[in-house]
């Protein structure tokens, strides 16, 4: 069985600016690019735990010879949500109402992650 969770964090972040540019140009000042800055580097932080959780959830069904930890999936997962709703509510105090822009962005990034963000698997 193969598993594509190789993330590949430069293309995933290549690809992932357009709509964090697209959002900065959105934003009427600098507190709101502060705030779109603040939200994407929680989401970039939330998707790469994502992975890693899965992947040490997966890891005994893909090597035999491997045990999961559950503390570290409960961590990593608490992490994340600690991450993900800490920068989302840090985004609600500096941009008020217009936090719907970079929620958006969170929502684009998850298919960035899906279709762009893994590295293909190389055939042994």
């Amino acid at each position: 069985m193969q598993l594509r969770t190789e993330l590949n964090l430069k293309r995933y972040i290549l690809f992932s600016l357009p709509s964090t540019a697209l959002c900065v140009v959105l934003c009427r000042t600098w507190v709101e690019v502060l705030g779109v800055s603040i939200v994407y580097f929680g989401t970039v932080l939330n998707q790469i735990m994502l992975v890693a959780s899965l992947r040490e959830m997966l890891l005994p069904f893909v090597d035999t010879d491997s045990r999961r930890s559950n503390k570290k999936i409960v961590l990593l997962f608490v992490g994340k949500l600690v991450i993900l709703f800490g920068s989302l509510s840090l985004g609600v105090h500096l941009m008020g109402k217009r936090v719907l822009i970079p929620l958006i962005n969170y929502v684009v990034l998850i298919f960035v992650l899906v279709l762009f963000g893994f590295e293909k698997q190389k055939k042994r």
